[in-house]
């Protein structure tokens, strides 16, 4: 088992990560969806590449890189939150 404590900073990460994953997807934008097919997915893959180095070794800074299965939820909940505070932002 884990203690309590590293679990709730892990969903405190994943849902954070959520966040910081939505904002750099809006940077990125432009670079992943260009016209040239070539460009767009090594963009692409360099993007999720990124990211996901990220997310593990704040994971393995965390708890020792242990993935629990709500992390990924929170990481997908994280990043619909942010997209519906942007979107409210707007209007």
């Amino acid at each position: 088992m884990i203690p309590l404590s590293i679990q709730i900073k892990i969903i405190l990460f994943s849902f954070s990560f959520g966040v910081f994953f939505y904002f750099g997807y809006q940077l990125v934008k432009k670079a992943i969806y260009c016209h040239n097919v070539f460009f767009r997915i090594i963009n692409t893959f360099s993007f999720i590449l990124l990211l996901t180095l990220l997310y593990f070794f704040g994971l393995e800074y965390i708890s020792d890189g242990i993935l629990h299965p709500y992390s990924l939820f929170l990481i997908m909940l994280g990043f619909v939150v942010s997209n519906v505070i942007a979107r409210r932002k707007k209007k």
